[in-house]
């Protein structure tokens, strides 16, 4: 799998556009797909510096319903006319992030939701979403997380309750020679992403687990949330699940990237705006 990062929170490559958020290109099987949009349309802006068009997206999958993941749809069903959107039930939910004396809406635009309605699949099981590319909804909670994301709401009525991350799916790219777990944040806990795909392909090996792993405390100071020993506790238990290689950035933040990379050595990687990985 060919792998092009379009934005991450670090920088990257000169002339390109880093924001708190994630979008990845995605090339195996003959196809051409996208995961996630980042937090505005500076994606497409930084696709296109890449020679990456994005007419040729053949599908494009959410992971979840914030919008440093979707904030950059609209700009997405401007460039593309035709590739579905495969996203979750209930991620088009009013999401908040709340702290004392805080709350702010993090959810989707849904005018650009409602505007291409006609184009979004709402998933509520696993679905193969292209050949080889399986949206996985099914994901347990076996494994401890390394932070339980109290400061994130959902609106039910006129209340707002602890978000249970209903609307988040992992992205499973299954290959001739194994398979690559793809996540948004993590929400759910990524090993427990991990387990799901392990659970559809006990016989698979697992060449890759890439994406958000959900270990910054908040998107403004960036500290590490939970603590050291659940992060050394997270890429232990990597290996002993046989992921052969994992690649982390957007909310993992530096803290629990350097706690990653002393424990995983040479089989940890970072991701950056317009780093490209052959997986």
């Amino acid at each position: 799998m060919h792998i092009t990062t379009l934005i991450d929170n670090s920088e990257g490559l000169s002339g390109l556009t880093n924001e708190w958020g994630l979008s990845l290109h995605l090339e195996a099987n003959g196809k051409k797909i996208l995961f996630d949009t980042g937090s505005t349309p500076a994606f497409a802006a930084n696709a296109q510096k890449l020679d990456i068009d994005l007419r040729d997206v053949e599908a494009a999958v959410l992971s979840h319903g914030h919008y440093d993941h979707g904030g950059g749809l609209g700009a997405f069903f401007a460039a593309n006319e035709d590739a579905p959107l495969y996203l979750r039930t209930t991620a088009d939910g009013d999401h908040f992030y709340t702290m004392p004396l805080i709350r702010r809406y993090i959810g989707l635009d849904k005018n650009v939701l409602k505007a291409n309605e006609p184009r979004l699949r709402w998933l509520s099981e696993d679905t193969e979403v292209a050949p080889g590319f399986f949206a996985l909804t099914s994901i347990p909670a076996t494994e401890p997380l390394v932070y339980v994301e109290r400061n994130i709401k959902v609106r039910k009525g006129e209340k707002l309750v602890p978000d249970k991350f209903t609307h988040e799916l992992t992205l499973v790219v299954k290959e001739p020679d194994g398979i690559s777990v793809l996540t948004g944040c993590g929400h759910l806990g990524v090993l427990n992403m991990v387990q799901a795909a392990k659970a559809k392909w006990p016989d698979e090996p697992i060449k890759a687990v890439m994406g958000g792993f959900h270990a910054v405390s908040n998107p403004v100071t960036k500290g590490l949330a939970g603590s050291p020993s659940d992060v050394e506790h997270m890429a232990k238990r990597f290996k002993e699940l046989g992921c052969q290689r994992v690649v982390s950035g957007h909310c993992t933040g530096k803290k629990a990237s350097a706690i990653l990379r002393q424990v995983l050595k040479n089989d940890y990687d970072e991701l950056g705006t317009g780093k490209v990985f052959e997986v």
